[in-house]
């Protein structure tokens, strides 16, 4: 079972949280959205290092949302699937790889808004009905996560 956290630190004394996790080998989704530029680097620097001394990947998401996974996982595309759908038609992708039990991170900045609604609705009908959550990464980066990948609790974090 695939475990996924969340992790949107505030500033750089939030980097505890994403060490935490990353080391009980949970996959970490990384938004520094809320930080500063300056700060937002010290993380991903702190990040690059947790992967070094620790092995796993690291992949953008967006220009301020990374994704840590944690050596032994396999690669990023067998854990989470990222699509960037073009336009509507491509929506039955994102459905797909959720109802085989694929985390799915769907980034929709290259739609336009309209579009980019649309498939927000299919998401959230797709959550609704199959159960799972979905999470704002950025304005336009969604991730879909099925039900049954639960999360874990926090210890002293």
């Amino acid at each position: 079972m695939v475990i996924v956290e969340t992790v949107r630190p505030r500033d750089y004394n939030d980097v505890r949280h994403v060490g935490h996790y990353f080391c009980k080998n949970v996959l970490v989704v990384m938004d520094l959205t809320a930080m500063p530029d300056d700060e937002a680097r010290q993380l991903v620097d702190f990040a690059a290092g947790l992967i070094c001394a620790r092995g796993g990947d690291m992949e953008r998401l967006s220009p301020k949302v990374f994704m840590l996974v944690p050596a032994g996982s396999g690669p990023v595309s067998g854990i989470v699937k990222k699509l960037s759908p073009r336009d509507y038609n491509e929506v039955l992708h994102v459905g797909h790889y959720f109802r085989e039990g694929v985390p799915v991170v769907m980034d929709l900045s290259a739609m336009p808004d309209d579009e980019g609604r649309q498939l927000e609705d299919f998401a959230a009908g797709l959550i609704c009905a199959r159960g799972g959550e979905m999470e704002r990464l950025s304005p336009k980066v969604f991730m879909l996560v099925p039900a049954g990948l639960s999360k874990p609790v926090p210890e002293n974090a």
